[in-house]
């Protein structure tokens, strides 16, 4: 005596023991890849941030110009007689 819905039942073990199919896993493969790539890419990005000198470290110039004594020494300067060019 067969019953309808008394079929030939797959037996399923332990879950997740069956590897995924192949294209699954060049999928895996590839995301896994450009994961790899992303973070290497940000952290090359972070230590060059971190080499590059703060702009508060710029060494200030030995001498400062004052623009007031730039003025005055264009102010005494000797007029010059040779012919202007137009």
């Amino acid at each position: 005596m067969s019953l309808p819905g008394n079929r030939m039942r797959k037996e399923y073990g332990v879950a997740g023991s069956r590897r995924p199919s192949f294209l699954k896993r060049q999928k895996e493969q590839k995301r896994l890849a450009r994961a790899t790539e992303k973070r290497e890419t940000r952290l090359a990005r972070k230590r060059a941030q971190a080499e590059q000198p703060e702009p508060t470290d710029q060494v200030a110039p030995a001498e400062p110009v004052d623009s007031a004594q730039g003025a005055d020494s264009e102010a005494t300067k000797p007029i010059d007689d040779s012919p202007e060019i137009n």
